[in-house]
């Protein structure tokens, strides 16, 4: 059985536990509220950081409208974590009726319904209903490695003003199967992750302060595609995330995923550039803008010629409606896709 421990109402006790030393490094700019119209998220939050000690309440949120044999292995996967979790919120994002209830009344889990709103609103919804100190998201198909829990809060002891911890990864198909090259977790600064100088953290590998994740105003609501990203990127404009340096997390690749067509989320990911760089304009943080402008360009590239790619594939197999979508894309940055064509063509 998992252990699942009665969430305890920590918040007076951990802002006792504060240090009352403030940094002064960036983010520098006091509490501040910039209103993004683009995407009808909530504020997002600029504060100065506290140095805080780790807490140890940890919720681990699912959202799903499925259940079968996938969630069954990523919630024995939490079972079998070296660190018990505290709790385990398993959020309803439209599965058909009864047969979530069943499972987490089966798992001794804690229940929430989302009406299938979308992963967005049911990851906002598990937050909102734990009071854990940590939140972790579980994707309903992936795994952990028992190590998981255990080895971020050591990698989080002693480091001040950081509000996440990531670690890499390995692939695995549905059935389970390892394959493919682990993705690493190298160790790197906000600003180097913005930059683009190291890959960003995974949602799926993230371990992230609750506190942090409500002050940025958590999952956009209103994106569909590329929210984990969008996360991603707004944590790290608040704060520092520990890298541990071990594949930790099972990531599944079946026909049901969502990102098997990575050219889904480009569109969002466009807004996410204009909006963030236009919220370190306003403040005034040049090494922010400096970062974000080198990313986007690294990104227009490998966005490029991830398309060009798949664009060459679902010609190949005669997908023309995929094919369709991907030439969009490519013409939205003809610069690229023509620098593109060229490396392709050199190699």
């Amino acid at each position: 059985m998992i252990t699942v421990r009665s969430p305890r109402r920590m918040r007076s006790s951990i802002r006792a536990m504060n240090l009352r030393t403030r940094q002064r490094t960036w983010p520098t700019a006091r509490l501040r509220k910039v209103m993004n119209d683009e995407v009808g998220m909530a504020d997002s939050l600029w504060f100065e950081r506290e140095e805080v000690l780790v807490p140890q309440t940890i919720a681990v949120i699912i959202a799903t409208n499925r259940g079968g044999p996938y969630l069954a292995e990523a919630v024995e996967s939490v079972r079998r974590q070296t660190r018990p979790v505290e709790e385990v919120v398993i959020v309803d994002d439209g599965a058909p009726a009864g047969e979530l209830q069943r499972f987490v009344e089966k798992n001794s889990l804690r229940y929430v319904r989302s009406d299938g709103q979308g992963v967005s609103a049911a990851r906002n919804a598990g937050a909102a209903a734990t009071s854990a100190d940590w939140l972790v998201f579980l994707d309903d198909d992936d795994v952990w490695h028992p190590d998981r829990i255990q080895e971020q809060l050591r990698a989080l002891e002693g480091r001040a003003g950081t509000i996440a911890s990531h670690t890499g990864g390995w692939y695995m198909d549905s059935d389970g199967s390892r394959f493919g090259v682990d993705w690493s977790a190298p160790s790197a600064s906000s600003i180097e992750l913005l930059r683009g100088d190291v890959p960003l953290p995974r949602i799926t590998t993230l371990i992230v302060r609750h506190d942090a994740f409500d002050r940025i105003g958590g999952f956009c609501n209103g994106m569909r595609m590329g929210e984990d990203h969008d996360l991603i990127l707004r944590l790290l404009m608040l704060g520092e995330s520990a890298a541990v340096d071990r594949s930790l997390v099972g990531y599944r690749r079946h026909p049901d995923n969502v990102t098997s067509r990575l050219s889904s989320g480009r569109p969002n990911a466009r807004r996410w550039w204009r909006r963030l760089r236009a919220e370190a304009l306003v403040h005034g943080d040049s090494a922010v803008v400096e970062a974000i402008d080198e990313n986007r360009r690294r990104t227009r590239r490998a966005n490029s010629e991830a398309d060009l790619g798949e664009l060459i594939d679902a010609v190949r197999h005669h997908h023309w409606a995929y094919s369709a979508r991907i030439s969009w894309s490519l013409a939205l940055s003809p610069g690229q896709t023509v620098r593109a064509v060229l490396r392709r063509a050199r190699a």
